[in-house]
């Protein structure tokens, strides 16, 4: 991802003035403040082993990729998400993917059986809000309606 705009935007003096930062540069990664995470032992973990208890206690599960994602690939996603063992994983497994609509138009595909959900969202990479704005926000209300 290129994010060079940002870099200029908040390089701006008075950007930097109304954020307060005075000559510190923007970094959109700060490897000092990651260490920092990482040694404390908040960064990335699998809760896969997690969600079977979260689904068997009625809490909805949405897991989405972008189709562009060569990160977090969506067959690799969709592959574990059909291979969770929980108490619903053969209805979950029997499900076809189907259309999934924003806006008006196709925007990707999603399984979906007793409250987990896995979308595909098209023409989307490793940051599905950043390349499809209007998509994810609709998936976002979508999921918190429970329509998903």
């Amino acid at each position: 991802y290129d994010f060079s705009n940002v870099a200029t935007y908040l390089d701006r003096a008075e950007v930097r003035a109304a954020l307060g930062v005075g000559q510190r540069k923007w970094s959109d990664c700060n490897h000092v403040v990651a260490l920092g995470f990482e040694l404390s032992g908040d960064w990335m973990q699998s809760y896969e082993k997690k969600l079977p208890d979260q689904l068997g206690d009625g809490v909805r599960v949405l897991i989405y990729a972008g189709d562009q994602d060569y990160i977090c690939n969506w067959l690799g996603n969709q592959a574990w998400a059909q291979a969770m063992p929980w108490p619903h994983r053969a209805d979950f497994a029997a499900t076809s993917p189907v259309p999934w609509m924003a806006g008006g138009k196709q925007a990707g595909t999603l399984q979906s059986s007793h409250g987990f959900s896995f979308l595909r969202v098209y023409d989307a990479g490793h940051m599905v809000p950043r390349d499809q704005p209007a998509n994810a926000l609709a998936m976002l209300h979508a999921f918190l309606d429970g329509e998903m």
